[in-house]
This record gives structure tokens, C-alpha cells and sequence, in this order.
């Protein structure tokens, strides 16, 4: 009998772990398979193939609504475009700042 989902703490790291463990299962046998002729070409009906979850797949969450006073769409000013644009300005900036002092 299989136990209930809330009895996992975290069904997303349980499938991790499991499926981790079983592609690393098939690989160890597939290596000692290869040197033997006869193994390898009933690879596929003997590698080991197991269930490597209890069912539960994690969703990910439902969109929020945005929070207040937030914009839409694609950030444009984290592309590099416009942080190397910042970057000149700040520096035109600075450099006028100090002129006007120097002067």
C-alpha cells in the first residue's frame, strides 16, 4: 500500500532523489553490460527500470496577481543594452560634475 502524500515532506525532492538513483542504477549496469556482447544486446529488456515516484508531480504555483504600482513586460533596463547606456551616462555625468567643480 502506497503512503499518503502528506506523510512526504517534499514529494519534489523525494521524485528528484529516487530518479537520480535510478539513472544511476541503469548506467552502473549498462557499463558492466558492454563487455559482454550477449548482455548488450538485451540491454533494453534487462536494465533496470523502476517507478521512480509516488505519483504526486508538483505544480507550480498559480500566478499571483502583481503587486501594486508594478509595470508589465519584459525588463528592458536589466538587459546589457541599457546597463552599458547607464554606465555612459554616469560617467558623462560625472565627468560634467567635475568640470563644474574644477571650473
Amino acid at each position: 500500500m502506497r503512503p499518503a502524500d502528506s506523510f512526504l515532506p517534499d514529494a519534489r525532492d523525494h521524485r528528484r532523489r529516487t530518479r537520480r538513483q535510478a539513472r544511476h542504477e541503469a548506467r552502473a549496469w549498462l557499463r558492466t553490460a558492454a563487455a559482454d556482447e550477449e548482455l548488450l544486446e538485451d540491454a533494453d529488456a534487462l536494465c533496470p527500470k523502476t517507478v521512480h515516484d509516488l505519483g504526486r508531480h508538483v505544480s507550480p504555483p498559480p500566478p499571483r496577481p502583481p503587486k501594486e504600482g508594478r509595470r508589465g513586460g519584459f525588463k528592458v533596463w536589466k538587459t546589457p543594452y541599457w546597463k552599458r547606456r547607464k554606465a555612459l551616462r554616469r560617467q558623462r555625468y560625472a565627468a560634467a560634475q567635475h568640470q563644474a567643480r574644477v571650473a
